[in-house]
């Protein structure tokens, strides 16, 4: 995998490759308008000032760790465990980062962790997509840097107009039970194998039967349950497929 170089912004195909980045978000960043607006208010119902509220998708932006953090800090969770939840919730991050490692090496520290902040599951499959369709390009971090342009404004505009319509809408509507019916939307639409099957399942039934471990600690050991379930039943799949080929 060939590496990457910087961008160097005055030649026109970065430029291009960065405009390409742009205009390839434009049919995707509506789809963060629902989810982005009920994190915005369920940060608000979790008792965070508005000051608080719209630092949270700044500096975190993975909307299934704001929402894990403000669940958790709105039934009084300890602060590291919301953390540490959130951080476990977003696991496969360190899955995307490992496959970008390789194009990404010859960069400072600082600059890797810069293009880590603002990866997401979009931004990751429009590269993968790129990549099939223009192998060894040079400009993909610059296509990463016009994609991110837009993705990251967005989701912090989408949750501050959530976050301002959480002070105004009663609390008795109770809008952040969105957030559980979203993820049960994003699994349905996401389990497409046995293995990622095996894991929604085992973590599902986890979550529930530890729900009273103290300090809310069931979402992270059934988190890591699940993980464990899909890799055993992955490996299982493959030992099964390697038999029937042989």
């Amino acid at each position: 995998m060939q590496p990457i170089s910087a961008p160097h912004w005055s030649q026109p195909g970065t430029r291009a490759a960065f405009w390409d980045g742009v205009r390839d978000t434009v049919g995707v960043v509506p789809s963060y308008l629902p989810f982005a607006l009920v994190c915005g208010v369920a940060s608000v119902n979790a008792g965070l000032s508005t000051s608080a509220a719209i630092a949270l998708p700044a500096l975190v932006f993975a909307g299934s760790s704001q929402a894990v953090l403000t669940q958790f800090i709105q039934s009084s969770a300890s602060l590291w465990v919301a953390i540490l939840s959130g951080c476990v919730i977003n696991l496969r991050m360190a899955v995307y980062s490992a496959a970008l490692s390789p194009k990404v090496r010859q960069f400072s520290t600082g600059q890797r962790m810069l293009i880590a902040a603002f990866l997401v599951d979009n931004s990751f499959a429009f590269m993968q997509k790129r990549e099939l369709d223009r192998p060894k390009d040079p400009h993909l971090i610059a296509y990463y840097a016009g994609l991110t342009a837009v993705f990251w404004p967005s989701w912090l505009l989408f949750c501050v107009i959530g976050i301002f319509a959480g002070n105004i809408v009663p609390a008795s509507w109770q809008l952040e039970f969105a957030i559980p019916l979203s993820f049960i939307a994003i699994l349905v639409g996401s389990v497409r194998s046995v293995p990622m099957a095996a894991a929604a399942v085992v973590g599902g039934f986890a979550s529930v039967l530890l729900f009273s471990l103290p300090l809310k600690l069931g979402l992270v050991v059934a988190c890591l349950a699940g993980l464990l379930a899909g890799v055993f039943a992955e490996k299982g799949v493959f030992w099964w497929t390697s038999r029937k080929a042989g």
